[in-house]
């Protein structure tokens, strides 16, 4: 078999293996909170982004004790380009932590963004974080992946190098 044609079924392989996304025509949709630090009874203004007019969000807080269920928003504007404005009031039962805050429409469509939640106290503050004081705690980011994406990964890597080698062996 010529070499150059199975260099060509290696890559053709490597990139067959992870599946791709259909892209939207008017792009992902977009979900920003501000203030990204709330105190428990604090409220948060969501605005989204990049959304279809009509399409109807189910906005949702997901953390460690399951899923918190804020309400619905109805994306609007002219074209295709939409999204809506919204605010929502914490409240005081939620435990204080990392969230992620979730924009979900029935089609399976959704945007997120991170919330962190603190108890509610008078020393809480809306500022970023570069703005508060320091406290001390340790700040953990979960950037844990699953097997499947290391695994991938790692192939998708070794059959680059293979076909890349075969690749320069088969100019001499």
């Amino acid at each position: 078999m010529n070499k150059r044609i199975f260099c060509s079924l290696i890559l053709a392989l490597s990139f067959s293996a992870f599946p791709f996304q259909p892209a939207r025509a008017h792009g992902e949709p977009i979900i920003v909170v501000e203030p990204f630090v709330v105190p428990l009874g604090g409220q948060i203004t969501v605005t989204g982004s990049e959304m279809e007019p009509g399409e109807v969000f189910l906005i949702t807080l997901e953390g460690l004790a399951g899923s918190i269920s804020l309400g619905e928003v109805t994306a609007s504007g002219e074209g295709e380009e939409g999204g809506f404005v919204a605010q929502f009031t914490l409240a005081l039962d939620i435990t204080p932590g990392s969230y992620t805050l979730a924009a979900t429409t029935e089609d399976g469509d959704s945007a997120t963004t991170d919330l962190e939640i603190t108890a509610a106290s008078e020393n809480a503050s809306s500022a970023p974080a570069e703005m508060q004081e320091p406290t001390g705690e340790q700040h953990v980011l979960d950037r844990s992946k699953s097997s499947i994406e290391i695994i991938g990964a790692v192939l998708l890597i070794a059959l680059s190098v293979a076909g890349g080698v075969l690749l320069i062996r088969s100019r001499d």
